[in-house]
């Protein structure tokens, strides 16, 4: 579960990135894509202060995908999917 105080703003949008990364790793435009498509208009600022976030709190962790390019994943402390507050829209 997300702690908000520790969020502040960006608790909705780091729940939608925990939720768009249950599919497994994505590249930052796949998720800004993906999470775009959860909630709507959300910039590329504030995805990436979600990503700063949650990587700063080890529920992410960067990765290479296929063409090199970084990508991010769920770490073993990451919510489960049922856990993720609010699930799915």
């Amino acid at each position: 579960m997300i702690d908000r105080r520790g969020f502040g703003r960006f608790a909705e949008p780091a729940r939608l990135v925990l939720v768009a990364l249950r599919g497994g790793p994505r590249s930052v435009a796949p998720l800004f894509d993906e999470v775009r498509a959860l909630d709507g208009p959300v910039g590329p600022g504030t995805l990436y202060a979600a990503i700063a976030r949650l990587e700063r709190r080890g529920l992410i962790a960067p990765a290479i995908n296929g063409d090199g390019r970084r990508a991010y994943r769920l770490t073993e402390t990451s919510p489960t999917a049922g856990a993720v507050p609010g699930g799915v829209h």
